[in-house]
């Protein structure tokens, strides 16, 4: 009786999937819903079909020009080339930890961000935030490495949320690959310092930090 049992939950176990299978029709239905992580997650065989899904006009990012960073030695740093100002970490709360919150949330907690008594801080576009990228992974002011220019403290190389949507950047190519995204307003990209990667997500996921810039004119 045991050894039927068994052999009953052997073929159970062997012939039902963990995952549902997905046609192209579902697959593709769900861009702008979820990210590419979650439909792959969802859909193990889906990436044969993302590539064939509905076609979007790929516009993609314009960058600035090379920063040139100064320590101003109040906690912010200076871009002169392309006058902005930087915190020189990044937003933490009370008990010095990262808050971890959506898209909308990173706005208001930059808005009301103070350093030094400096107020007027904002969410740093996806062609800003970039310019914080260096050319290797080095030690920065946390004394941690990262691929972060080694004036900043980036000492948790996390994820961080940039004010740029999918609506206006679809279509980025990193170290590592093209990445296109389809959510339109629902879909914000973000910089990982820690790999030198740029992701995008939906933005009402509640799991990404926040860095802070203003015009410096």
């Amino acid at each position: 009786m045991r050894i039927a049992i068994f052999s009953l939950l052997l073929v159970f176990s062997t012939t039902v999937p963990a995952h549902a299978d997905c046609t192209k029709d579902e697959v593709c239905s769900l861009l702008g819903k979820m990210s590419h992580f979650e439909i792959l997650d969802k859909c193990p065989e889906a990436a044969k079909f993302l590539a064939e899904c509905k076609k979007i006009e790929e516009t993609g990012l314009q960058l600035l020009p090379e920063a040139k960073f100064v320590d101003n030695g109040n906690g912010t740093v200076s871009d002169t080339e392309n006058h902005l100002m930087w915190s020189k970490t990044p937003v933490r709360d009370k008990e010095g930890n990262l808050p971890k919150v959506s898209l909308k949330d990173a706005r208001k907690l930059a808005q009301a961000t103070t350093i030094n008594g400096t107020t007027g801080w904002r969410l740093p576009t996806l062609a800003e935030l970039a310019t914080l990228l260096y050319p290797e992974r080095v030690e920065n002011a946390s004394g941690k490495k990262a691929w972060i220019n080694p004036l900043f403290d980036d000492g948790r190389g996390h994820y961080y949320w940039t004010s740029t949507t999918c609506a206006e950047v679809t279509v980025i190519e990193d170290r590592y690959q093209k990445k296109i995204c389809q959510a339109g307003e629902k879909g914000a990209w973000l910089v990982h310092f820690n790999i030198n990667a740029v992701f995008w997500h939906l933005t009402d996921v509640e799991n990404y930090h926040v860095w802070v810039v203003k015009s410096n004119k």
